[in-house]
């Protein structure tokens, strides 16, 4: 999550175009994070050093590693370190984005840093989802602060569902600003009511093609129309997730959820909606709405 969260932060400070995004949640798959990258994360290198050294590598058989040694940049220690971590998203990301020239080592490292340091959580911190460090980037991030004492349940409930999406879908995607909003037009949507204690409405809503692309995903077939397969296979994700999130939230708060059963909808607007957050997510198939509201329709 950590990954999407700063990618978002480059698209939204301009630091890369969506396309650009794009092409480098793509790449990533492809690419190995390089030592260089590995240390300028761990704050043992700075971009010039790193740079400093691919320098010289142009004109000496010797791995990065030996040279950072030999410069002092680096103990030898520090350098199995790095090859031995584990290589995480943000850190392919920024490889990525490196090596399609889009960013420097130098503007890789100053995003990082800014965005670190904004956000005030480490990637170990968004691994637990029940992290208030997380709750609190996520409410900001979406404006839950909107949403009165309900923010606090909206919160937990999309870091669930973003880390579900990486689970089952995949983790090539873009996190897009949230909306707030009375009445929204779909055009497939599968949608769910959690009641008990809490009432929830929730629902998954994007255009044809989108829609018959998530369901792709999820079941691991290829679908070609939007047909009952589909709009099962994404009713089944939604059922899925709130089921998690109804034990988890009895788990931590003692409160009894229930799921009504899904029902679906296409080429209708959904209204009556005091407050209906609408959480857009890109793939590059290309964007599913996520609906929120813990306020049912009157």
């Amino acid at each position: 999550m950590f990954t999407q969260f700063f990618g978002s932060y480059l698209l939204n400070n301009h630091l890369v175009t969506s396309e650009q995004l794009a092409q480098a949640l793509e790449l990533q798959k492809k690419v190995h994070v390089k030592l260089g990258v590995l240390a300028i994360n761990a704050g043992y290198m700075t971009a010039e050093q790193v740079d400093k050294l691919h320098k010289m590598q142009m004109h000496t058989d010797k791995r990065m590693g030996d040279l950072a040694v030999e410069m002092g940049y680096m103990t030898p220690d520090q350098v199995n370190e790095l090859l031995t971590s584990q290589k995480t998203g943000y850190l392919l990301l920024g490889q990525a984005l490196v090596e399609s020239g889009c960013m420097t080592n130098g503007q890789f490292a100053i995003a990082l840093d800014s965005y670190k340091r904004s956000a005030k959580i480490t990637e170990a911190e968004f691994a637990d989802e029940k992290a208030a460090s997380v709750r609190s980037v996520i409410s900001d991030f979406y404006g839950f602060s909107l949403a009165g004492t309900k923010g606090d349940l909206y919160a937990d409930y999309v870091s669930l569902l973003l880390k579900n999406i990486i689970r089952f879908i995949g983790d090539d995607f873009t996190l897009l600003p949230s909306s707030t909003v009375q009445l929204h037009a779909c055009k497939q949507a599968a949608i769910q009511v959690i009641k008990g204690s809490e009432q929830i409405f929730t629902a998954i809503e994007a255009s044809n093609d989108a829609f018959t692309a998530f369901a792709s995903r999820y079941a691991q077939e290829r679908f070609t129309e939007n047909d009952e397969y589909v709009k099962a296979s994404v009713g089944e994700f939604l059922n899925l997730h709130n089921g998690l999130f109804a034990v988890n939230t009895s788990n931590s708060l003692a409160v009894e959820l229930d799921l009504e059963p899904q029902d679906y909808e296409s080429d209708k607007i959904l209204n009556g909606f005091k407050n209906l957050f609408i959480v857009p997510i890109g793939f590059p198939f290309g964007t599913v709405n996520f609906l929120l509201s813990g306020e049912l329709p009157e």
